[in-house]
């Protein structure tokens, strides 16, 4: 085992269960787990020097965030350097910082990429495949991961929504112990917010079959014209924002913490369609979906009608 390990990354469901892996490996007590803040140098420091009278190791978690990624600078830093010249081997450091990037030109990255490790966490489709597979595994059940993909584009890829759906999974089939594509789409409850940039994908790319059906399942779920239109205006203002911001020069991370996402796997999911419109289309979509609601609201024209109307018009 390493005595030094740092984790980062902008989701906090995903570093709490890496922080709780690395808890399992060491096989430590929570009695013996001491947090502490990176500004606590001489505390750190000290607590990490000390031999434990009570048990074998302990375990140090810092909260790294404002000096690793802030650029924030601490006078005292050299203390804890030179901790790693002469580590208490029964002592473990862990490092968090709660941001997708950190500045690895500092000296303490760099002591604990050496001595350690630097490992960036993020729900990326394989982290959460693995994650969705060792889970499902752990517990007995059987699952082919061909439908691993399938359930994180049906429920979205916040790993606490996914793990609830597991369990969900899990209780319906509780006898068979195996898990199928079926089963996924009975018990599952579909991510709104995906679904509504499917929707506005297939409009943007001209797939009027697909549209019209992902369209009819929301009118299936009781959902009327006006709220259809509110969900797609606003998806439709974010991918501007995503996609002015990238015309811009920004990256995937930078434009997450401009927008402040969660995650820069939603910047990614966002453009992964950008080729096929520009901010010019999407404004244009924007003025339409606002006269058709005025137009609604006044009763000039039929909600499903004109939604029908909108994603059928080929000109747009």
């Amino acid at each position: 085992m390493k005595n030094f390990y740092l984790l980062y990354g902008d989701d906090k469901s995903i570093l709490n269960r890496e922080i709780d892996n690395i808890k399992n490996n060491i096989s430590i007590n929570n009695d013996d787990i001491i947090y502490y803040d990176i500004n606590s140098i001489e505390d750190i420091v000290n607590e990490a020097e000390t031999i434990s009278m009570f048990s074998n190791t302990k375990l140090l978690i810092i909260d790294s965030t404002n000096y690793l990624s802030d650029k924030k600078e601490i006078s005292n830093i050299k203390l804890l350097e030179d901790y790693f010249d002469n580590f208490n081997s029964t002592s473990y450091l862990l490092f968090i910082c709660n941001s997708s990037s950190i500045d690895s030109r500092k000296k303490l990255v760099k002591l604990i990429s050496v001595k350690g490790i630097v490992k960036k966490v993020e729900a990326t489709d394989e982290y959460l495949c693995n994650y969705i597979m060792n889970y499902l595994n752990s517990k007995g059940y059987k699952f082919n991961k061909l439908f691993s993909n399938y359930l994180i584009s049906r429920c979205g890829n916040n790993i606490d929504n996914l793990t609830n759906e597991l369990d969900k999974l899990m209780l319906y089939k509780n006898v068979d112990k195996e898990i199928t594509r079926e089963d996924i789409n009975l018990i599952t409850n579909e991510n709104i917010d995906d679904s509504i940039f499917d929707l506005v994908g297939a409009i943007i790319k001209k797939d009027t079959n697909k549209a019209i059906k992902l369209y009819n399942n929301f009118v299936l779920d009781g959902m009327d014209a006006s709220q259809i239109i509110n969900m797609l205006a606003s998806q439709i203002r974010l991918l501007f924002q995503v996609k002015r911001l990238y015309n811009q020069g920004k990256g995937n991370d930078e434009i997450a913490k401009i927008l402040e996402f969660k995650s820069v796997y939603r910047v990614k999911y966002l453009l992964s369609d950008s080729y096929y419109y520009t901010e010019n289309d999407l404004l244009k979509y924007l003025s339409k979906l606002a006269d058709l609601d005025h137009d609604i609201k006044l009763g000039l024209v039929d909600g499903n009608t004109g939604i029908e109307l909108l994603i059928a018009k080929k000109d747009m």
